[in-house]
């Protein structure tokens, strides 16, 4: 409900914007190791200096505690 255009788009198709759904068929059928067990996002304040200082570096210490070898960037 913060920052994101509801006129240019929406949320009815969770697939059209985050495709964890087909991240998690492409694990079952082992086209990848596994889906990270957290779901990892940044407020949509558009602030630059809070997600380059706070929000990408705490994202990051999570991804190396979950062991993650790669991340999906998405946008809303």
């Amino acid at each position: 409900d913060l920052f994101w255009d509801k006129e240019a788009t929406h949320t009815d198709d969770v697939d059209s914007f985050m495709p964890i759904n087909r991240l998690a068929e492409y694990a079952a059928t082992g086209c990848i190791g596994s889906v990270s067990p957290r779901f990892y996002g940044v407020p949509t304040d558009y602030s630059q200096s809070r997600t380059t200082q706070r929000s990408a570096p705490q994202i990051l210490e999570w991804c190396r505690e979950d062991g993650l070898d790669a991340a999906l960037l998405t946008a809303l």
